[in-house]
């Protein structure tokens, strides 16, 4: 059984139809790249998953975990153990790393309080695993989110999902608007937060760098996936790559 499956989803944005009888799984302990090019639908089957709105599933099955989580809350989603990071980082500025981070316990309590449950865990990593992952975070704990670079507001957005009881992590267009060598920072830290045993699903335009830390890869065009198999596979497959991904 797979961790994650998508079993014929179709996803709308009003009466745009978005994903068009999509079909996908994603295994446990793996990285997996889901790519294409601007517009082919990879945020919105990032967003069908975890149950954001826009887009509506309006046909379809999403199982995590066996379990049908197709019509379920954003936070219900959370709860079982889905985490997204979105495009364009999304960090509070106004606020430091070290309270940015804490942001998952702050959440926490307050659930606690109103008798909700939060996806805050023993399994999730604690404020000093975070540290020790991305040491960078570490010495500017005092600084405010929005004076950090492109490449350490992600890092901080990995960092906060992270907080939370994470099964799979989810990253939308984690390399966007990043110089080349803090992709290969970023990567690392992916690297090595899947070498730790959590489940990647990455969306990505940048296909080069995505194949190149992905067991497997999904390739979408317009709603549709035309594409399933290994990295390698990919990265040898030179029509498919210049047909939909342009490289």
């Amino acid at each position: 059984m797979s961790l994650l499956e998508l079993e014929n989803v179709d996803s709308y944005y009003g009466e745009s139809h978005i994903l068009r009888d999509v079909s996908m799984s994603v295994e446990e302990g793996e990285v997996c790249s889901l790519l294409g090019r601007n517009g082919a639908g990879k945020t919105t089957t990032l967003r069908s998953i975890s149950a954001a709105h826009p887009p509506d599933v309006r046909d379809g099955t999403i199982r995590f975990k066996g379990e049908d989580v197709t019509d379920l809350s954003t936070e219900d989603v959370s709860a079982r153990g889905i985490s997204l990071v979105p495009e364009e980082r999304r960090v509070f500025p106004n606020l430091t790393v070290a309270e940015n981070i804490r942001l998952p316990e702050v959440a926490r309590n307050r659930s606690n309080t109103w008798g909700r449950s939060v996806n805050l865990s023993a399994k999730g990593m604690s404020t000093e695993q975070v540290y020790e992952e991305f040491p960078r975070l570490d010495e500017r704990r005092d600084q405010k989110a929005g004076t950090l670079s492109g490449g350490e507001q992600q890092m901080l957005a990995i960092a906060r999902a992270l907080r939370q009881s994470t099964d799979l992590l989810m990253l939308d267009e984690p390399y966007e608007g990043l110089a080349p060598k803090i992709i290969e920072n970023v990567e690392a830290a992916v690297e090595r937060i899947a070498d730790q045993g959590t489940t990647i699903l990455l969306v990505e335009q940048n296909a080069a760098a995505a194949i190149n830390i992905s067991d497997r890869a999904y390739v979408i065009d317009q709603g549709q996936i035309v594409f399933d198999g290994t990295a390698e596979e990919l990265r040898d497959d030179e029509e498919t790559r210049e047909r939909y991904l342009g490289v």
